[in-house]
């Protein structure tokens, strides 16, 4: 039998990447991998740009697909309905839909006359036993963890209990991806989960859905064998020897301290790439820190996600305070490891005064980069249900079609002016604020500071919205060009920083 997939996979973000052929996607990787282990043929539509109906449809019915499946987040409902449409057009292929989306709301992804069957939860066996099952003409409204239309009545079959052995699963399929076109090939990233779960509970993050999904499961947070990991970090490489860093996409790569012990010294021996990964300041101690440093790792991300306390621990559920953040951030510099933060603005029961106080302890750690996003309300997380609550959802609407655009929550606390200004505006700012803390004399620090304070906060920030075009080549004038240069020649670019980098390392 053969299974298409089908990836909406659209950069939002296309000045930093305009060049962009999507990136590798584990789940899939992974779903396909099982599938041809068991026989069955696997296709992939990868969806790249905005989709052209006629094109689509084509491309499908040329595939000729025993079903097709979608892989999906939230703020991607809205394409893959669109997809789903074309899909019955093309010759009314079974369809499926799978990933963060279906998993915390089947209801919701069921809703769409065009969708078929959801896929709850962690996916490989669940698949394969349902092509099993339809290749064979068997009845399969049983499966474990897939919910099946059957004459408009959903039929809701109880989630498998999770897979606890990693290591009974093929490794993730790239052959069925263009990989050379990928933004990993471009960037000479080499992705990897070393495991699966998180222990954190996150009001923003579908991961508490998820643990409660099984709860009677066992172990949630499962790392796989050392052997394993470097088992597919050779192979991979053998395949494609240009890629030069490794990105392990673990939540909180640093979680587990006895299988980092056990792992890393195996990696620097027998991989030796620089790599990057995630991770939780509550686990970055210095010894951790130092092990990172000689094994290999140049890059960390770090969740800040905002600068107030009380929004952190009271809203967010992310307990970690100001000085546990700024210690982490200090181990970083003393061992040379690049920290970059993540946050949000936007969040409920912030107010103008607290997107400030995110951009000044991003300014404070010396954040190597910052990434900033408007915070989107995933349907059916715990901060989901407080905006619903609140009647923070825009006329009900909870539709999320990215990070990077207008916020769908209405805050009485905060504008959606001020949220776009503190989008916009985050690293003009932080980069003001930095001038300020280390550039300056001590009462000009002060001075400029304050300065600062009034700027930030002083209610015009529908006027600094219209300048922003003005404003962010005055104070990022490299930036700028690199942006201007990113869209002409996008791969001498990316060359131009690798010989760059290569040269500030040696």
């Amino acid at each position: 039998m053969k299974i298409t997939f089908v990836l909406p996979d659209l950069n939002y973000v296309r000045e930093y990447m305009p060049d962009y052929d999507g990136v590798f996607a584990q789940g899939i990787g992974y779903l396909s991998s099982s599938l041809k282990h068991a026989g069955h043929e696997v296709s992939l539509i990868h969806v790249t740009k905005d989709p052209e109906r006629d094109n689509y449809i084509e491309i499908l019915k040329g595939e000729k697909p025993g079903l097709v499946a979608f892989s999906l987040f939230s703020h991607q409902f809205g394409l893959v309905k669109e997809l789903a449409g074309f899909t019955k057009e093309a010759g009314g292929f079974p369809t499926i839909a799978g990933g963060v989306h279906p998993t915390i709301a089947p209801e919701n992804t069921l809703s769409d006359d065009n969708i078929d069957m959801v896929c709850i939860g962690e996916g490989e066996e669940a698949l394969v036993e349902l092509c099993d099952k339809m290749d064979r003409g068997e009845d399969y409204k049983d499966v474990g963890s897939v919910w099946v239309k059957d004459n408009g009545i959903i039929v809701r079959n109880s989630v498998r209990t999770l897979n606890q052995n990693l290591e009974n699963r093929p490794f993730p399929d790239r052959s069925i991806f263009d990989f050379e076109k990928l933004a990993d090939a471009k960037l000479g990233m080499l992705t990897v989960l070393a495991g699966r779960g998180c222990p954190y509970n996150c009001t923003y993050c579908c991961n508490h859905q998820y643990k409660k999904l099984y709860a009677d499961s066992g172990k949630y947070v499962r790392f796989r064998d050392p052997e394993s990991v470097i088992r597919e970090i050779k192979e991979v490489k053998k395949d494609y020897p240009y890629l030069e860093f490794v990105n392990f996409l673990d939540d909180t790569f640093c979680l587990n301290k006895n299988w980092l012990r056990k792992f890393l010294p195996r990696y620097k021996e027998e991989i030796n790439m620089p790599f990057h990964g995630n991770s939780h300041v509550n686990v970055l101690s210095e010894d951790v820190v130092k092990l990172l440093k000689e094994t290999g790792c140049e890059h960390l991300s770090i969740g800040i996600e905002s600068g107030n306390e009380h929004i952190r621990k009271e809203v967010l559920d992310r307990h970690m305070s100001n000085e546990q953040i700024i210690n982490a951030f200090t181990l970083g510099r003393k061992y040379g490891i690049n920290f970059s933060s993540y946050n949000m603005v936007g969040v409920p029961f912030e107010k103008i005064e607290n997107t400030m106080e995110t951009v000044k302890l991003n300014a404070t750690v010396k954040s190597y980069k910052t990434h900033v996003s408007i915070f989107q309300p995933y349907p059916h997380t715990r901060l989901y249900d407080i905006c619903k609550e609140n009647n923070f959802l825009n006329n009900g609407d909870s539709e999320v079609s990215t990070f990077f655009g207008n916020s769908v929550v209405a805050l009485p606390s905060i504008s959606n002016e001020q949220i776009q200004f503190s989008y916009k505006y985050f690293n003009v700012f932080l980069k003001l604020y930095g001038v300020a803390y280390f550039m300056l004399p001590g009462a000009f620090s002060g001075i400029m500071e304050k300065v600062l304070d009034k700027l930030y906060l002083m209610p015009l920030h529908r006027f600094y919205l219209k300048i922003y075009p003005v404003v962010f080549p005055l104070v990022f004038p490299t930036a700028f060009i690199k942006r201007m240069l990113l869209r002409i020649a996008p791969r001498l670019v990316r060359r131009l920083k690798k010989i760059i980098t290569k040269r500030s390392y040696s």
